[in-house]
């Protein structure tokens, strides 16, 4: 039974969030019952601070009563007091009657009204005083519940940082997880993408490898042997093994790049031009313009905010529009658009050795602007990745031209890119400044100073600086691009070859000459030097024969015998 792994991951995440989110829940549910408690408090608050407001009014208006009606009292008791006062005086005369009894008597009664007033004020303040009490001990209640309310939001608010922090985890997890599923739908398309097989193409890899033997084997060989053996032969100049090592290295680098455009039909008898450049500098905006010519019906590159052109990618024109890549052992192989579009650094930094696999990208358009162009969208040089960068760097060297694309609003200069040109690439140099729009035409003109200040004290020569911008005419650019020269050696390289044998044939026909001339002169003399010598050993033969014959045996009677010749022939001996 198959586990979808990616489904499992999913369902395990989301439980540890439901759980975590439940231990959360669970801990905030006493918030609800505490803001409960404390509405409740707040209404009865509100009711009695309202009953007291009534009463304080009602306490307010009969005081107010009772002082009028005290005021009254106390102006008639004033009143009759007067009078009591002024008829004591006349019971100090003598003179009492019945008036004075009655008035004494309201007197009492009024006394009696007053007490009574005083007791109810009395009574109101005691009750508004219970009633002040009440509304103090609701707002020690609600202080206490608000404190604890405090308490408990302080915790909420602590238990929602943690589960915001659990759910950005969450999302991180799920990103993550969407991520590796992603990279791994796009591992197994391309692990599982169909080669481009056509026989006219093994036929060619064929020949083409035959000939690269041939070039670093025999050939090589051969002008090792010519160099060493002829110290007047010479290459541009140089004499002798330099002079060697210098043609050497001619004939195997143009090779390359010879073999290199022979096997990439999208490369084959074009002008090929390279955009770098650092990430957002707005290179595959500037490719997308280029390949619609402001047609927004033709098919355009992807524009991200993240860095995808990970990896170089050819744009060429072709019968229809195609999407392909290299494998790492040089293979062609067809993918779908939509695994194309999954390419990002992101996916791609989830594939380990993803450059084991892929070398570069190659799409095709049936484009007319495209017609004898091919163009090269890489990554840059600002890779972490050593292999990484050797890659962009060889596909680079494959081109014509290097536009190397600026931000005007960056102003800086990349050293380590200036260092990568100068030691590695030895090409047409353009120097393209875009968004110039978003800058005053002073500020653009500081920016250029700039650049172009930093590459000639690098000394790096630049063909052409252009200005360019999203609303700049098209043509500012696409000028440069058509004055671009196609690197003529890879065309005429078989051809090269072919002359460069023709001319050590020649050489050889011309010394073969030379040595039969020589030869022919000196069997000649030989052939005279052996006739006279054969003369001679035939004149010594004969001498030899005469001279035999001089000495003649003598017999002497008073002596012993002996060989004599005359004196004449003795002379003949001696002028040998």
């Amino acid at each position: 039974m198959m586990i979808d792994v990616p489904t499992t991951i999913m369902l395990l995440l989301a439980f540890t969030a439901g759980t975590i989110i439940a231990l959360i829940i669970k801990k905030g549910k006493k918030k609800p019952e505490i803001s409960q408690q404390i509405e409740i408090l707040m209404a009865e608050k509100e009711s009695l601070l309202s009953k007291l407001s009534s009463i304080d009014n009602e306490s307010n208006i009969k005081v107010s009563e009772i002082k009028k009606q005290y005021e009254l009292l106390l102006q008639e008791a004033n009143l009759q007091y007067e009078k009591l006062d002024k008829q004591l005086k006349n019971d100090l005369d003598g003179i009492i009657d019945d008036s004075i009894k009655k008035q004494l008597a309201e007197v009492e009664e009024l006394k009696k009204k007053i007490k009574g007033l005083e007791e109810e004020l009395e009574e109101n303040e005691e009750d508004l005083s219970e009633l002040k009490k009440r509304v103090k001990n609701k707002d020690n209640n609600i202080a206490d519940l608000q404190n604890s309310l405090h308490k408990e939001q302080k915790e909420s608010k602590l238990l929602n940082e943690e589960l915001s922090s659990v759910r950005l985890e969450l999302e991180e997890k799920a990103e993550e997880l969407h991520l590796r599923t992603n990279s791994l739908v796009f591992l197994q398309e391309i692990l599982s993408a169909k080669e481009i097989t056509v026989e006219d193409i093994k036929t060619l890899y064929l020949q083409i490898d035959t000939f690269e033997a041939f070039i670093k084997g025999h050939f090589t060989e051969l002008n090792a042997f010519l160099y060493e053996e002829d110290k007047s032969l010479d290459w541009n100049g140089i004499k002798g093994r330099k002079g060697f090592e210098e043609k050497r290295k001619f004939f195997i680098d143009t090779f390359d790049q010879w073999a290199s455009t022979k096997r990439k039909s999208w490369l084959d008898g074009k002008t090929t031009i390279a955009f770098v450049g650092e990430f957002s500098a707005g290179k595959t905006s500037i490719v997308n313009r280029i390949l619609s010519q402001d047609n927004p019906n033709i098919p355009q590159l992807p524009v991200s905010t993240k860095a995808t052109t990970a990896i170089p990618t050819y744009i060429a024109g072709g019968p229809t529009i195609s999407y392909s890549f290299i494998s790492g052992d040089g293979k062609r192989k067809t993918i779908a658009e939509e695994t194309f579009k999954k390419v990002s650094k992101d996916i791609l930094d989830q594939v380990k050795g993803v450059s084991a696999l892929i070398k570069y990208f190659v799409m095709t358009y049936k484009n007319a602007n495209l017609d004898g162009l091919s163009i090269l969208d890489t990554p840059g040089f600002n890779s972490n990745d050593r292999e990484d960068k050797e890659r962009t760097i060889d596909v680079i060297n494959e081109c014509d031209a290097l536009f190397w694309v600026f931000d005007v609003n960056a102003g800086t200069v990349n050293r380590s890119s200036i260092s990568i040109i100068k030691e590695k690439l030895n090409k047409p140099l353009y120097i393209v400044i875009n968004k110039v729009d978003t800058k005053s035409e002073s500020e653009v003109q500081k920016v250029e100073e700039l650049i172009k200040n930093t590459l000639t004290d690098e000394g790096l020569s630049v063909q052409q600086v252009i200005k360019f911008s999203s609303k700049a005419p098209l043509d500012k650019i696409m000028q440069p691009i058509k004055a671009v020269n196609k690197l003529k050696v890879r065309d005429t390289f078989v051809t090269d070859v072919a002359d460069d044998l023709q001319k050590q044939l020649n050489s050889f026909d011309e010394k073969l000459k030379t040595v039969n001339n020589s030869y022919h002169q000196d069997k000649k003399e030989r052939e005279e030097l052996l006739d006279k010598l054969l003369d001679n050993i035939n004149k010594l033969k004969d001498n030899c024969e005469e001279i035999k014959e001089m000495p003649q045996l003598k017999k002497h009677f008073w002596s012993s015998n002996r060989y004599e010749m005359s004196e004449e022939e003795g002379f003949f001996l001696k002028s040998y």
